[in-house]
């Protein structure tokens, strides 16, 4: 199976209006299992030696945002725990206002979930990445790191191995 990689050009596309006027549970759900499952290349590679088979993975991060501002610099994230994935789920809530899903629309609510889960995965990240909610166009920033979070966590669920638990955890963004 295929899946597309997911660039901040397809996530802003994606978020428009106009692309969320069809979407369904069945359709998120399959494109949600769609993610996770990844191939490997026809050479099969040892999938252990890869970087994201590591748990705290750290990663470069390089992007250069619509108005040609380059975001360059170096984050640590690690594979959520349940208690990282209650927090950002708390967190998400609370940046929401308690408002039920029914009543927002989707790019809110996915705001509010990738700041959220950032803020308990991350373990290190630049300076500039301390409060990416009030940045001018931030949204497509904290899409693109949550893409690298995301491709971590995707491959690290098929072939990861843990070998000791995460640093201290900043909790804050």
């Amino acid at each position: 199976m295929e899946t597309e990689k997911l660039t901040t050009e397809i996530l802003a596309k994606r978020f428009s209006t106009e692309s969320l006027k069809d979407v369904t549970a069945e359709k998120l759900a399959k494109e949600v299992d769609d993610a996770i499952s990844i191939d490997l290349p026809a050479e099969k590679k040892d999938p252990t030696k890869d970087p994201r088979s590591k748990n705290p993975y750290t990663f470069p991060f390089e992007w250069k945002d619509p108005r040609g501002k380059v975001w360059k610099g170096t984050f640590t994230t690690h594979y959520p725990t349940p208690l990282d994935l209650i927090k950002a789920g708390t967190m998400q809530s609370r940046l929401l206002g308690g408002a039920p899903k029914e009543s927002l629309d989707a790019l809110t609510d996915e705001i509010a979930f990738m700041v959220s889960r950032l803020t308990f995965c991350l373990d290190s990240r630049p300076d500039w990445f301390v409060d990416p909610l009030n940045e001018i166009d931030g949204v497509p920033l904290i899409q693109a790191v949550y893409s690298e979070v995301l491709s971590f966590e995707s491959f690290f669920r098929q072939f990861g191995k843990i070998e000791k638990a995460s640093a201290t955890k900043l909790g804050d963004i």
